[in-house]
C-alpha cells in the first residue's frame, strides 16, 4: 500500500522562515532576503575586461605611478607586481564575502591575443579560469574574433577540432557573450545574446553588450566575412525599450571600446578630464535609460561620468578590477547612487587562490617545453618604448627590417610595413642586459597571432596615400603608427592638412618615385587592409614567403648578436 502526504506549503514554507530567522547566525536584513526593510538595496558589480589571457603573473605591469600622498598620476611605471588570475580570484572572493549582492562582468578581449601559455593551448584554460571565476557576462572584443567567428562558436560550446581539446577537462565556457551590434549579413539576426537580463538581490538588472565598430579593420577580414558590425549605440538604443518592458531596475552597457586618458586610474570626482576617444561620443548618443557603461579596448583605467552616466574600465592583464556600487530605490525601481573604484590586484598583499593557481600550474607544466626553447639571443633590449614625440620604436623597427630581410631568398624587396598594433609586448619580456638570450615563448608574446608574410608590388604614389592613411578615422592626431625598415624614411608634420603631412618621402636617401614600382612585404593582416589600411588592397602580384614570427626568429638567430643599437629615427616629426 502507498501512503501520500500533503503538505501546507504557505504553512511549511513559514515555518522554514522563522527557523531560519531564529538561528543565531544568520544576520539582521540577510541578503537572503535582499535586505527588503530598506527603501534601497546596494547591489555591487566587479568588472573587467582586455584580460588577454594572462593567467600567469610572471612580469610586473605598467601602473600609474603614485606620490607621496598615495594618490595615482598619469605617468607609467613598471613597478608593483600586479595581475595573475590566481591573485585575481583571491581579490575577488574577498569583495565578494564584503558585497553579497554581486555579480562579475567583462567588456571584451578576454581572450585572443594571449601568452603562449595560454595561445598554444588555444585559450581553452583561460574559459575554464573564467568560469572557475564565476564570469556571468561579457560583451564580445575584437580579439574574441581572432580565429574567426566559427572557431569562436565552437570554442564556446566546449566544441574541439578532431584532434582533440588541448586542455584536459575543457567543456566550454559558462558565461554569456552579448553583442547588440554584431548581426549576420544573410538575415540581420544577431550572432550572440544582444542582451541578458540577471537578477542580483531583488533586482533584475540587464546587461547589453556591443563591440567596436571597426572590428572589421582590426581583425582578418576572412574569419568574419558573413558579419556586419553596425553602430555601436544605434544598436544598444534599439534593445531599450524591449529590455524596459522586462521591469528591470537598471541598465548596463558593456562594450569593447574606450578612450584614451593620461590621469589617475581612480577620480573621486569622476570628472577624469582629457578623458577623449569613441567611448565619449558612444556615450553622449545612448539612451539616458542606460545607467552605467563598463568599457575596453584601450586598455586605460579609469572611473568617471560623462553627462552624469558613470564610465569606467579596468586597464588590462587583469591588473585591475573595478567595483562599482548601484543604490537602487526599491519603490521607483531606479539608481540613486552610482559609484566606482579600481582596485589593484597587488601581488604582494593577496595570496594566491589554491585552486586558481593548480590551473595555471597546470599551463605552465604543459607548455613549459615549448615556451623555454631559446632561439636567438640579442645585444640590447628591443621595446616599445618611443622617444618623446617620436613615432616608431626600436622593436617595431626591428621586426619590419625581419620582414626586409625574409624577402632575399624571393628576390628581396624594397620596403617593409609592421603595424604597431601587432606588437604585443617587449623583447626580451621585462629583462635587460647584454646579451640577452630570447625564448620562443618571449617572441610569442611579441606576436602571437601567427599570421604570414605577403611581397607585394605598389607604386610610390600608393605608398604615400598608405602613410596618409595612418591619421584615417578615428586616429585623429594620434596615428596608428606603421613601422619601417631600414633605408626608408620621411618626415611628418601635425599641423598640416592630410595631404601635406607626410614630406620628404626617401628610399635609401632617394626621394620616392610616384609612378615607379616597389617591392614591399609586410603581414597578411595589413596586406588584407587591417587597422583600415586600405591602400593595401590595391596592390598587385602578391606571393606568401612565410610565417610572420619565424621571419623574426631567423633573423634574430643571424643579426640579434649584432643590434647594439636599433636605428629609430626614420620617421621625424618636424613640428
Amino acid at each position: 500500500m502507498k501512503f501520500r502526504m500533503r503538505i501546507n506549503k504557505t504553512i511549511f514554507s513559514a515555518t522554514i522562515v522563522a527557523s531560519l530567522a531564529a538561528c543565531s547566525w544568520l544576520p539582521t536584513n540577510s541578503s537572503i532576503f535582499g535586505n527588503t526593510a530598506s527603501k534601497t538595496v546596494d547591489i555591487t558589480i566587479f568588472s573587467f575586461n582586455d584580460f588577454h589571457g594572462n593567467l600567469q603573473a610572471d612580469k610586473p605591469i605598467p601602473l600609474l605611478v603614485k606620490d607621496e600622498h598615495g594618490h595615482d598620476h598619469g605617468k607609467d611605471a613598471s613597478g608593483i607586481p600586479s595581475g595573475g588570475y590566481a591573485y585575481l580570484a583571491t581579490l575577488l572572493k574577498q569583495r565578494r564575502v564584503a558585497k553579497p549582492n554581486s555579480i562579475f562582468v567583462g567588456a571584451g578581449d578576454l581572450i585572443g591575443a594571449s601568452p603562449i601559455g595560454s595561445a598554444i593551448l588555444r585559450d581553452e584554460p583561460v574559459i575554464e579560469a573564467l568560469n572557475q571565476l564565476d564570469l556571468s557576462v561579457t560583451s564580445l572584443g575584437n580579439h574574441e574574433f581572432d580565429a574567426g567567428s566559427d572557431v569562436l562558436l565552437q570554442k564556446l560550446k566546449g566544441e574541439c577540432p578532431s584532434s582533440g581539446c588541448a586542455y584536459q577537462g575543457f567543456r566550454g565556457a559558462r558565461y554569456d557573450y552579448i553583442a547588440a551590434n554584431v548581426v549576420q549579413k544573410t538575415d540581420g539576426k544577431p550572432l550572440f545574446k544582444p542582451y541578458v537580463i540577471r537578477q542580483i538581490a531583488d533586482q533584475k538588472i540587464a546587461f547589453i553588450g556591443a563591440v567596436t565598430v571597426e572590428t572589421p579593420s582590426i581583425v582578418a577580414g576572412e574569419g568574419i566575412k558573413t558579419l556586419r558590425f553596425e553602430d555601436e549605440a544605434e544598436a544598444v538604443n534599439r534593445y531599450v525599450p524591449e529590455i524596459q518592458k522586462q521591469g528591470v531596475s537598471a541598465i548596463v552597457l558593456l562594450i569593447h571600446e574606450g578612450a584614451n586618458y593620461s590621469g589617475a586610474a581612480n577620480d573621486p570626482s569622476y570628472q577624469c578630464p582629457g578623458l577623449q576617444g569613441p567611448i565619449v561620443d558612444i556615450a553622449k548618443r545612448l539612451d539616458k535609460a542606460i545607467q552605467m557603461i563598463v568599457s575596453g579596448h584601450s586598455h586605460q583605467g579609469y572611473t568617471c561620468k560623462i553627462d552624469g552616466r558613470l564610465l569606467v574600465q579596468a586597464r588590462s592583464y587583469g591588473g585591475y578590477i573595478t567595483e562599482t556600487t548601484l543604490s537602487i530605490d526599491r519603490d521607483t525601481r531606479q539608481v540613486v547612487r552610482a559609484e566606482a573604484v579600481n582596485l589593484l590586484v597587488e601581488q604582494s598583499k593577496l595570496a594566491p587562490d589554491s585552486n586558481a593557481q593548480k590551473l595555471v600550474e597546470s599551463v605552465v607544466k604543459q607548455t613549459e617545453q615549448v615556451r623555454n626553447r631559446v632561439v636567438a639571443s640579442v645585444a640590447t633590449q628591443l621595446t616599445r618604448k618611443r622617444e618623446k614625440g617620436g613615432h616608431e620604436h626600436s622593436l617595431g623597427n626591428v621586426i619590419a627590417d625581419a620582414e626586409l630581410y625574409a624577402a632575399k631568398p624571393f628576390g628581396g624587396a624594397d620596403i617593409a610595413f609592421m603595424n604597431d598594433g601587432g606588437v604585443r609586448a617587449d623583447l626580451p619580456a621585462g629583462v635587460a642586459g647584454k646579451p640577452v638570450e630570447i625564448s620562443f615563448g618571449d617572441i610569442y608574446a611579441v606576436q602571437p597571432f601567427g599570421g604570414t608574410l605577403v611581397k607585394i608590388k605598389m607604386t610610390g604614389a600608393q605608398i604615400l596615400a598608405l602613410l596618409q592613411q595612418q591619421w584615417q578615422g578615428k586616429a585623429g592626431t594620434q596615428p596608428k603608427a606603421l613601422m619601417v625598415s631600414e633605408g626608408f624614411t620621411y618626415t611628418w608634420q601635425a599641423s598640416a592638412p592630410l595631404e601635406k603631412r607626410i614630406q620628404n618621402v626617401r628610399l635609401h636617401g632617394e626621394p620616392l618615385q610616384a609612378d615607379r614600382s616597389y617591392q614591399v612585404v609586410t603581414n597578411s593582416f595589413l596586406a588584407n587592409g587591417g587597422d583600415g589600411f586600405t591602400v593595401f588592397k590595391q596592390a598587385t602580384d602578391s606571393v606568401t614567403i612565410g610565417i610572420d614570427i619565424d621571419a623574426t626568429i631567423n633573423y634574430l638567430k643571424e643579426q640579434g648578436s649584432k643590434l647594439d643599437k636599433v636605428n629609430i629615427r626614420r620617421v621625424q616629426r618636424i613640428d
